[in-house]
């Protein structure tokens, strides 16, 4: 169902793939990141069954027969099914009957939870998790340096000049990569993210959860969330923070509402990498807690692009969420996966790209010239230490990273001479 404005994301590649494999396709990701349009792009018919004006006659039919969403023309499109849970099984029985590929797209804003449905889909229903428009799908970077290039051809050079300034950065952090704000850009750039936020605290995270969960403390959650965004914090530090507030919130009640953002694709938690240069004691193994996009962070927090340039250490975390978001969008295009690494001793690494073949990079989310060193430092560190490791220990060598890498808000990008890439955040894609 072709749509002709219809904005191509990198995603596509692998759904397309993935339908020529598989029975169907489940695509997860927030709210309005581009789901149902991207699995339009792909269906020959659909059923939206959010749509509450239909709501009635939907829930007749599905007391009659599930199944009965199954018909019309492949592939065909069941947005939103988890509000029907016995769809998933349904399908899943089908794949078992006819053995047929590129059958069913499956959409949802949330994940059920565990145990609403009776099977996994296990080799017949493929999981695909989408975010945000990254700043290249968004059209806000040039593409002049390819991610993948860079594991493939790691000696390059590269050379960029940007016009992008770094206020211009701040604007794209507080607008997000909502495609509807790509589209039709909005008044106040705060519009989609302020939305997204509202919908999920009014409405959202009681239907993710099953429960009535205040529409006020899910606010100060999601404030707390965004002081310690890129932080590494715990959990019970989120509880103190939340409960500082003036809004008592119990630590199993918590995790009510945490899972609930979880499951609604608010918030993610990014694993921690744990090589074995380091002793397992010193090494930070909780994940860390990430913004699907950081927009939702801003407006959780009520601040623009101006309030970013006013606060410098909010906004260098913040740029590492939109930092994040976009290595990961880049990196899924090739099947990387992405942890960070933090230690007790100081060292740390904002994100490390997995690659299937072993291949990995090490890259730094930094702002202003004193950080890029900083970034640049701690990268050769990690070199030292693998070096030292392997020495010490001959026969478990440890591979040295194929990437080192620190994306900045800058102008200019460069390779140093220690073999650093300096990366502006808007010269980047897959």
């Amino acid at each position: 169902m072709l749509k002709e404005d219809y904005i191509p994301r990198l995603i596509d590649k692998k759904i397309r793939e993935s339908l020529e494999d598989f029975t169907a396709v489940h695509v997860r990701g927030p709210k309005w990141c581009g789901k149902t349009s991207t699995a339009e792009f792909f269906a020959n018919s659909e059923i939206k069954l959010n749509t509450k004006k239909q709501r009635e006659g939907f829930d007749q039919m599905y007391a009659a027969d599930p199944g009965l969403f199954l018909e019309g023309d492949k592939p065909r499109l069941i947005d939103e099914w988890q509000l029907y849970p016995a769809i998933w099984d349904e399908v899943k029985n089908y794949a078992d009957e006819f053995h047929l590929k590129n059958q069913f797209l499956l959409t949802g804003s949330f994940s059920p939870k565990t145990g609403v449905t009776n099977h996994t889909g296990t080799m017949r229903i493929v999981k695909i998790d989408m975010t945000t428009m990254s700043l290249f799908e968004s059209g806000d970077s040039t593409g002049e340096v390819s991610l993948k290039s860079l594991f493939d051809n790691p000696t390059q050079k590269i050379k960029v000049v940007l016009k992008q300034e770094r206020k211009d950065v701040s604007r794209l952090i507080a607008k997000g990569g909502w495609p509807e704000g790509v589209k039709n850009p909005p008044h106040n750039i705060l519009s989609y993210g302020r939305q997204a936020l509202n919908d999920i605290c009014d409405t959202d995270i009681q239907e993710a959860s099953g429960k009535e969960l205040s529409p006020i403390t899910t606010r100060v959650l999601l404030r707390s969330l965004a002081r310690t965004l890129s932080q590494n914090v715990d959990n019970k530090t989120i509880i103190d923070d939340v409960n500082k507030s003036g809004h008592p919130l119990a630590e199993n009640t918590f995790y009510d509402y945490y899972n609930a953002l979880l499951r609604l694709f608010v918030i993610k938690e990014v694993p921690a990498w744990c090589p074995s240069i380091r002793s397992k004691t010193s090494i930070r193994s909780l994940p860390k807690k990430e913004f699907f996009d950081p927009s939702l962070a801003c407006a959780a927090l009520g601040v623009n692009e101006e309030g970013l340039e006013k606060n410098f250490r909010t906004r260098g975390f913040f740029f590492e969420c939109l930092v994040g978001r976009d290595l990961e969008v880049y990196s899924k295009a090739f099947d990387g996966e992405i942890s960070y690494y933090r230690d007790r001793l100081g060292l740390e690494c904002d994100f490390v790209i997995h690659l299937p073949d072993g291949r990995y990079g090490l890259f730094e989310a930094k702002t202003g010239d004193k950080y890029i060193k900083e970034g640049i430092d701690n990268l050769n560190k990690f070199v030292t230490l693998i070096n030292k490791y392997n020495e010490e220990n001959p026969k478990s060598k440890m591979e040295l990273p194929t990437v080192r890498a620190v994306i900045t808000d800058e102008k200019y990008g460069y390779i140093d001479e220690g073999g650093v890439f300096i990366i502006p955040i808007g010269a980047l894609r897959d």
